[in-house]
């Protein structure tokens, strides 16, 4: 299994210099080597994600899909988006995954790189990437990021600032772990994502209730996620204002970085409530944020790719929550390309055949964005879920999905974990005005509970 030729044969001969070009002949001359590469994605993910796929056909690439064709996915295909669907699964242990889709490839495909945009499958797809000699994560480093334990041993070893953390290993532990972390802690699932099962204790009943409901709840039927272990963590509950942080790695530097505002959740859960870019917060605390999020993913031995981070400006300084060696979720993507700029999918899509990221940023932001992550006002169900149909039109949305099917039961936060029932991204001429217009939005919104 090797590149394909075709890609090969372009590259060859051009002067490695002219591709780290960081003017627009750079940016042509990248752009057009990108044409006709053919680059595997492993799993596909939502159909949330299709307009990431939509993008990378803008640039020329040949999509082949890997993952399950009963999904919605194969349609890519129908619809000349995709060139080619292949049938595996790359979720639970990585080696098994790396396995069925190297098998399910074949010998006689040929591919110049592979990417994913699915959290559960990065570290599949960095085997796969290892396995077929193509660009790619070094396994480790992404099995490092999947786990927050490793992410956190790896931080605390490079002397970064690193919270207090203890793995759980059952009630027996939560003594000691309490006496360790101290109050107000946090419970994490240590490969969790989307902050499902995250919850606050404040004193030592909240921790064995919060264990016992968390241990639970976490299962793969609740998310295929946990395939990969349902395992607990207790770590120190981090003040101040929560940032995501997303960065273009390359050659082992950061080519760029842009921070979003994360909105305060609702404890004691850590479920997203909303966000915007760009954040007022001071220039030189988002610098702090951005540098120690470069550090950690330094750390774990990342030098290409595009990462999502996840870091908190606390009272004693910025401290990383997690590392996603991904791009965002939700429509991380347009929020920069609107803002900056900056198109992370190009980014990943360069990164990916091994073409270096030079990405040309505005020199000042060029609009505001805001997303609301809309959560169930109250424990039910919805009769239909149209209820954002009627935003179609709007030339400001950019984004509105709604997340739960019919009939579907969603829970609210004085219930339970709450349930994200939709998503809501709003652009502008700037973040205040984006956020203004997201409300105004929701607040207008009748939504459909039975009964």
């Amino acid at each position: 299994m090797s590149s394909t030729g075709s890609f090969q044969a372009r590259l060859a001969g051009i002067d490695p210099l002219s591709l780290r070009d960081p003017g627009a002949a750079g940016e042509a001359l990248r752009r057009s080597l990108l044409v006709g590469a053919r680059i595997a994605v492993i799993e596909p993910g939502y159909v949330t994600k299709r307009f990431l796929y939509e993008r990378a056909r803008l640039y020329g690439v040949e999509l082949v899909l890997v993952g399950d064709p009963s999904g919605w996915a194969q349609t890519l295909v129908d619809e000349g988006i995709a060139v080619e669907f292949v049938d595996a699964d790359p979720g639970g242990e990585p080696e098994a995954g790396a396995r069925a889709v190297l098998a399910a490839l074949g010998e006689a495909a040929r591919l110049d790189g592979v990417i994913t945009f699915w959290e559960d499958a990065v570290p599949a797809m960095a085997r796969v990437a290892e396995a077929l000699g193509l660009p790619g994560f070094p396994p480790a480093a992404a099995d490092a990021a999947r786990s927050k334990l490793r992410t956190l041993d790896a931080s605390r070893a490079a002397g970064l600032p690193t919270p207090r953390f203890v793995h759980l290993e059952g009630p027996e532990s939560l003594r000691a772990a309490a006496e360790y972390v101290g109050f107000p802690a946090v419970i994490k699932p240590v490969f969790g994502s989307e902050a499902l099962g995250c919850l606050r204790a404040d004193d030592f009943a909240m921790l064995e209730a919060g264990y016992a409901r968390v241990s639970a709840l976490i299962t793969p039927e609740l998310n295929a996620i946990f395939e990969q272990g349902c395992d607990l963590m207790l770590e120190e509950y981090l003040d101040g204002t929560e940032f995501d942080v997303d960065l273009v790695l390359s050659g082992g530097e950061c080519v760029f970085a842009g921070v979003s505002e994360n909105w305060v959740t609702e404890e004691p859960y850590f479920v997203e409530t909303g966000m915007h870019s760009p954040s007022a917060h001071p220039p030189e605390r988002l610098e702090a944020i951005t540098d120690l999020c470069v550090r950690t993913a330094l750390a774990l031995g990342f030098r290409d790719g595009v990462l999502h981070a996840e870091a908190k400006d606390t009272s004693r300084g910025p401290r990383l929550l997690e590392i996603n060696a991904r791009l965002g979720g939700g429509v991380i993507a347009d929020i920069h390309r609107l803002v900056t700029g900056v198109d992370l999918v190009e980014q990943q899509l360069l990164l990916a055949v091994g073409l270096p990221a030079v990405p040309r940023a505005h020199p000042r932001p060029a609009a505001g964005v805001t997303t609301v992550f809309m959560h169930a006002s109250h424990s039910g169900r919805f009769t239909h879920t149209r209820w954002l149909d009627h935003l179609a039109p709007d030339p400001s949305v950019i984004q509105h999905d709604v997340l739960v099917k019919p009939g579907q039961p969603v829970t609210a936060a004085v219930d339970g974990f709450p349930t994200v029932i939709a998503e809501l991204t709003v652009f502008a001429d700037d973040a205040p005005g984006a956020r203004a217009r997201a409300l105004e939005l929701v607040d207008a919104l009748e939504l459909p509970y039975a009964g």
